[in-house]
């Protein structure tokens, strides 16, 4: 599969952490009312397993005593912090974290006074220790006993870390859900920013496609630091949002524990009205229920927030097929997302979330005749609970320009009916370039994710971009200009068999070096941006750039990486020694870089830019000898075109005028630009930057940094500490994306 595992760092002990985000208010600026409210009514016979720090249930926290608060709620405890699942000692299921977070979240779900699900029975499987870290042997461990031992109807995870390969523990919550009918609801994570340039930051296991991922929001909308989609294949995370604060915090930790109440008020009437429940049910009930006040793209928000009383009429009036309500969602509902417009030729993937509480076959038709349509969708796919059904747009080179429109009718063979509506307009392109997806193991690495900015500016110059996320499509470069490779062979993280982690890349096979080296002969460009050696196999990166006379090196420009925690900033370089006649650097003022020098190791390759010495080269362009327009531009960094690039929220304003250089030369093709480059003032970005995993003589240590306040609160009152457990990936940004 040209998948290569590297050595184990040390990745098993320190896994997922607490998703939250604390904040420590000063005297006088916020102020508790503690009233002892009579006991309300929801979740009745529900068990909610909490996979957390454990419970603290004789304290008082913030003039509430928790044992008066879950007075006979918990029924069952169990500790997986031992020695057995990779701690350094054993502790009891006692809550110990700093500020009682487990018991935060089973106060939000099950508390007299504020819990959404009060009559909901407790189940407490602690497996985050005193620090607030989890490893996946007692996260599993803790998870296989909730299901099967414990007898638990939902399962709240309100934990995050990166997301991996082969990972067991979404297998074992997607299985649970289809065989077991037990929902796990998930913290989508704290990885998001307030200028919405982190995109594509959901924390694993919140990739679990039968799960509830939930994101947060505030008193006027998504919070800022709430992680959102879509995840690489543009599939749809979170699915649902709700209100993050508590009591003294706020963070996805505390959406989620709301959601998992909701599902179980909402099954408990279910079950009182004689309805059968399945996750899929309660998943579809509360989707189709939910709404946001504000305009949000479909990644930020999900369905929206859910109304339960609505789920209850949506069930009540929805076809039965014996005593399970037949109530399906499908998201997105509309398409595309976050298109302005797309082009002949495009190809672009949509998925679509199809939720249904019993298996059923769903048929998919169009509005338009199949000459006229732009939808490619299997005629018919079964469904069971949730399901991603592979859409894609196929425009073809004499589709009709201007708005296209068209729904998707979506039926089941028990006659629920579902509607997607495409709206786009389309236009013809000046050149159209591959981007390849399929080289790293980024999950931000996309055009819906750290590039979708530079998707956006080239196509107000009526520039396409094309993913290439498959080793097939590498065999048909010759349909495009031109080709983008961003982060060849970086490493990502996949889970063995013994839950220890290891590194792996994905190479270049030896095919795909010939086809690529081949396109280039016949003419054709090809713009390469590398990294540093921590986050990528450079050996086999270099297999690819030798065939240019290029080789990217461990040096780095800066020559040291260093952040600072007061601006959680990195030391971003400015580059302004350029080659002054070159078409990529000329008229050129400087761009933004942070990564690694190149070398030149032979003949028809220049140094176009460079730090320092011309030798210590930030960009190289070569050009075929056998083809004057076999042009190959590379650089050892991203950090010029990326969302925040785009946007100049790093040193330079002149990003796009080198992106719009490199694209002329390597597709010979003249951009005359319709806009000056936007935002070009620096905007006041927030940085979520969780935990970082730092490469040190093959082991990995664990570096926390502090940073920044959400936009409700008041900057001269609170402190805002991140205790997100998540791999930066060594992409050094604002945010930390997954």
């Amino acid at each position: 599969m040209g998948l290569m595992l590297m050595a184990n760092k040390g990745l098993r002990r320190i896994i997922w952490t607490v998703v939250i985000i604390f904040v420590i208010l000063s005297i006088g600026v916020m102020t508790f009312v503690i009233v002892w409210n009579p006991l309300r009514e929801g979740g009745e016979g529900v068990n909610i397993a909490i996979l957390d720090s454990g419970i603290d249930a004789n304290t008082r926290l913030y003039g509430y005593s928790t044992s008066r608060e879950l007075k006979d709620r918990i029924i069952l405890e169990k500790s997986f912090v031992t020695t057995e699942f990779g701690y350094d000692e054993n502790e009891s299921s006692l809550d110990i974290t700093e500020y009682r977070h487990g018991t935060l979240v089973a106060l939000q779900i099950a508390g007299r006074s504020f819990g959404i699900a009060p009559q909901s029975n407790l189940i407490i499987g602690k497996c985050a220790d005193f620090e607030g870290t989890a490893t996946y042997p007692a996260i599993y461990a803790a998870f296989l006993w909730a299901v099967e031992e414990a007898d638990a109807d939902i399962v709240n995870i309100s934990l995050g870390g990166p997301i991996l390969e082969n990972d067991t523990i979404v297998d074992a919550i997607n299985e649970a859900a289809k065989t077991k009918g037990v929902l796990t609801v998930i913290s989508a994570g704290n990885s998001g920013d307030s200028a919405g340039y982190s995109t594509s930051s959901i924390e694993g296991p919140g990739d679990a496609l039968q799960a509830i991922t939930v994101g947060a929001t505030t008193f006027d909308g998504i919070a800022d630091y709430s992680s959102i989609g879509p995840l690489k294949d543009h599939s749809i995370k979170p699915d649902l949002v709700d209100s993050g604060f508590t009591l003294i915090a706020v963070g996805t930790s505390f959406s989620a524990p709301k959601i998992a109440a909701k599902a179980a008020v909402l099954m408990s009437w279910c079950n009182s009205e004689g309805y059968k429940t399945t996750p899929g049910l309660l998943k579809a009930a509360l989707m189709r229920s939910a709404s946001i006040s504000q305009s949000y793209p479909i990644y930020y928000s999900g369905a929206g927030v859910p109304d339960v009383e609505l789920a209850k009429t949506i069930i009540t009036n929805a076809q039965k097929s014996g005593d399970i309500p037949l109530v399906s969602y499908v998201l997105p509902d509309t398409l595309p997302f976050s298109l302005t417009k797309a082009f002949r030729g495009d190809i672009w993937s949509f998925p679509l979330t199809i939720i249904t509480p019993i298996e059923q076959t769903f048929t998919f038709t169009s509005s338009l005749a199949p000459t006229q349509s732009i939808i490619e969708v299997e005629s018919a796919v079964i469904v069971n609970q949730t399901a991603l059904v592979d859409c894609k747009f196929v425009i073809s080179d004499n589709q009709t320009l201007g708005t296209h429109e068209e729904v998707l009718y979506i039926t089941s063979n028990l006659g629920e009916s579902l509607e997607v509506t495409i709206s786009v307009e389309i236009e013809d392109p000046i050149t159209r370039i591959g981007f390849d997806t399929y080289h790293s193991l980024w999950n931000f690495d996309h055009l819906f994710g750290q590039f979708s900015e530079m998707r956006e500016q080239l196509a107000r110059e009526s520039i396409t971009l094309i993913e290439l996320p498959d080793l097939t499509n590498f065999s048909q470069l010759n349909n495009y200009d031109a080709l983008i490779i961003p982060d060849p062979n970086t490493y990502a993280l996949y889970l063995e068999e013994d839950f220890s982690v290891k590194q792996y890349y994905r190479e270049f096979a030896n095919e795909t070096l010939d086809y690529i080296t081949d396109y280039v002969e016949t003419g054709h460009g090809l713009f390469i941006l590398g990294t540093d050696n921590e986050s990528a196999a450079f050996n086999e990166t270099n297999r690819l750039l030798n065939k240019f006379n290029i080789t990217i090196t461990e040096n780095t420009i800066p020559a040291t990486f260093i952040f600072d925690e007061a601006t959680g900033e990195y030391n971003y370089a400015l580059i302004t020694q350029m080659n002054a006649t070159h078409p990529v650097t000329a008229g050129l003022i400087n761009f933004d870089y942070f990564g690694s020098s190149l070398s030149i190791i032979g003949d028809n390759s220049l140094s176009v830019a460079w730090s320092g010495l011309q030798t210590n080269a930030a960009v190289v362009a070569h050009t075929s000898p056998n083809n004057t327009y076999g042009r190959v531009v590379v650089t050892g960094s991203n950090f010029m075109i990326d969302n925040w690039a785009m946007n100049s929220q790093y040193n330079s304003t002149h990003n796009l005028d080198f992106l719009l250089n490199v694209v002329e030369w390597i597709t010979n093709t003249t951009i005359n630009p319709m806009v000056e480059q936007q935002n070009t003032d620096l905007r006041t970005s927030k940085s979520v930057t969780s935990l970082q995993i730092i490469s040190q003589n093959n082991d990995l240590s664990i570096t926390g940094y502090h940073q920044i306040i959400p936009n409700s609160v008041s900057s001269q009152n609170a402190q805002i500490i991140i205790e997100t457990a998540t791999i930066i990936e060594n992409k050094r940004k604002r945010n930390n994306c997954f």
